[in-house]
């Protein structure tokens, strides 16, 4: 197993302990909030918590409320994504979590993806707070310029056959490093100007040893395949071969 893997998947407690200097992050802290921050931004500990905390000059739109940015030291941006609950539960529970450690596992999995040659995000820290009962939690991720999720693009008219043969390749390399997703979907493929595109949000997404289970592969690729129907893009013949062709031409042994 690939050492820096080995390092990731062993540190199940690494909010309060890096056991794997390999990993790149230090543990710090921060007031009440205990951090993983890659190395090299260390400083930013402090304006991560602020945006964390909804004190940021500058905003942007994604998922169910917007999300604060903070600039980086070499001219980048950070999004900084504080977990909120769906569903009806979040009339009664907006943010806490209770067991597990959110922000820790989706950094865990971002880098085993990572690893294992997934365009995936760079995470820059994950962070969480204790609220007793419970926590709450946050991960900030280098903003991705210049990309738009894959049902915008498609809907503007990008090729579908050149975004399925990219989205299958990536998905490839993902289930080959260990790692399933659990919300596949089109609006967690990104994709670039140069038909590059993005894997994101590893929030819940589990990692195995060894390739991920033909059962769950699967599951993951059925999720994509209903995402297209929900944005009125339903898959043809022709589109569902350009998937399963990036996919095995990535892994041609994950048949």
């Amino acid at each position: 197993m690939n050492s820096q893997l080995a390092c990731i998947r062993q540190n199940r407690n690494c909010m309060a302990v890096l056991v794997c200097p390999m990993m790149d992050f230090t543990p710090v802290s921060n007031g009440s909030a205990r951090l993983l921050v890659r190395q090299g931004y260390e400083e930013l500990a402090g304006v991560l918590v602020d945006a964390w905390e909804g004190r940021a000059e500058e905003w942007i739109e994604g998922g169910r409320v917007p999300h604060p940015v903070v600039a980086l030291p070499d001219g980048g941006k950070a999004v900084v994504r504080r977990y909120r609950r769906g569903g009806m539960v979040r009339h009664l529970n907006r943010d806490r979590y209770f067991g597990g450690d959110r922000a820790a596992d989706e950094l865990r999995a971002t880098e085993a993806a990572r690893a294992g040659g997934v365009r995936a995000p760079e995470v820059i820290a994950a962070g969480r707070i204790d609220a007793f009962p419970g926590y709450r939690a946050m991960i900030a991720t280098r903003l991705i310029p210049g990309v738009q999720d894959a049902a915008a693009a498609l809907h503007g008219g990008r090729d579908k056959t050149e975004v399925l043969w990219e989205a299958g390749q990536q998905i490839a390399r993902m289930h080959g490093a260990g790692v399933a997703h659990p919300d596949l979907n089109l609006r967690n493929l990104l994709v670039g100007e140069m038909w590059e595109l993005w894997v994101i949000d590893f929030d819940r997404a589990q990692v195995v040893e060894g390739v991920v289970p033909r059962a769950r592969r699967q599951r993951d690729l059925a999720r994509l395949v209903r995402s297209f129907a929900k944005h009125g893009l339903p898959l043809n013949r022709v589109y569902r071969d350009a998937l399963e062709s990036g996919y095995l031409s990535e892994r041609p042994d994950l048949e």
